[in-house]
């Protein structure tokens, strides 16, 4: 699912129009990556984790753990939830 999709299926389940639907994605995606930049880590309960490690060369790679509930979700539905 392309960025374009994943607004356009937000507006439909909210109700919202699609450019209010892109602003609230924009919101989230900016205030993951300031927490990253800032070092933090972004728990989304039932979701994941959003964080940082560094390699070996010193570079910092964004990583993301799934947490129990969609491991869950994934792991029971028919066709991997689709």
């Amino acid at each position: 699912m392309k960025r374009t999709e994943f607004v356009t299926e937000i507006s439909k389940r909210k109700g919202m129009n699609y450019h209010k639907s892109s602003r609230a994605v924009n919101a989230v995606m900016d205030t993951i990556r300031a927490a990253l930049l800032n070092g933090d880590e972004v728990e989304v309960g039932g979701f994941g984790t959003f964080g940082v490690v560094t390699d070996l060369n010193g570079e910092r790679i964004p990583v993301f753990k799934a947490g129990r509930a969609l491991k869950n979700v994934l792991n029971t539905c028919e066709n991997g939830g689709k």
